[in-house]
């Protein structure tokens, strides 16, 4: 009987900011491997990831996720670490929130842009997420990133609020300004707005800690700060 590969070990994982370092060389405007028509930066954007992963030794190919998630991510729980492995779903980033149309709305992230939003919510939320690896097919494949399992229940919209406004400072902002699920909430802080935080999207801990593990963070500039009024 085949047995599974065995699993990645948060040892061998790597800082986000590291990866966004190096990636960036790559992937941005203006950078020593060469621009990338606007036509093709989505394809061009995963295939330079790839190269960069196998060159790196991040690549494994065999690893895959045991459980079905939601739109964006795949999961493997580690006993043995007490974390969840989260895998893209194939040839994709996530979301990004973008204001191109006037107002806040969805749409898939490149993978630089996936991995940056990932960081950002280390920063708001002294979280812990690293980056894995990629998995799957060469043309196909996922970004795997590991978060510590925070078991507890499910929070209620009062306490996002109450962490968020109460204990966090920011603003809540209208239901208008509200993206992803119906239930979600949105938040406004200086130049920092966070998005489609829901009940499904924050835990709450035995000890009474109310605690997002899923968010989408968006970091601000004048004309998107306009848009709220702000």
């Amino acid at each position: 009987m085949n047995e599974r590969p065995p699993l990645p070990q948060p040892d061998h994982d790597r800082p986000l900011h590291e990866v966004i370092e190096e990636l960036g060389e790559r992937l941005r405007p203006g950078g020593p491997y060469g621009e990338i028509d606007e036509w093709s930066v989505y394809d061009e954007s995963f295939r330079r990831f790839r190269v960069w992963a196998e060159e790196n030794g991040c690549y494994q190919p065999h690893l895959s996720p045991l459980r079905a998630g939601g739109r964006e991510h795949d999961l493997t729980f580690d006993p043995e670490t007490s974390s969840w492995l989260k895998f893209t779903k194939p040839s994709a980033a996530g979301y990004v929130v973008s204001f191109d149309l006037g107002q806040p709305g969805l749409r898939p992230a490149l993978p630089l842009e996936y991995l940056e939003r990932l960081a950002h919510q280390n920063e708001i939320f002294a979280d812990d997420v690293s980056f894995v690896g990629i998995a799957g097919a060469r043309n196909d494949f996922r970004i795997v990133t590991r978060q510590s399992d925070i078991p507890g229940s499910t929070a209620s919209i009062e306490e996002i609020v109450m962490l968020m406004s109460g204990e966090l400072g920011f603003l809540q902002l209208p239901s208008i300004f509200s993206v992803g699920y119906s239930e979600s909430l949105a938040f406004l802080r200086d130049e920092d707005a966070v998005f489609d935080l829901r009940p499904a999207n924050v835990v709450k801990t035995p000890g009474g800690l109310i605690i997002p593990i899923d968010s989408i963070p968006v970091r601000l500039d004048a004309a998107s700060r306009a848009i709220f009024g702000k």
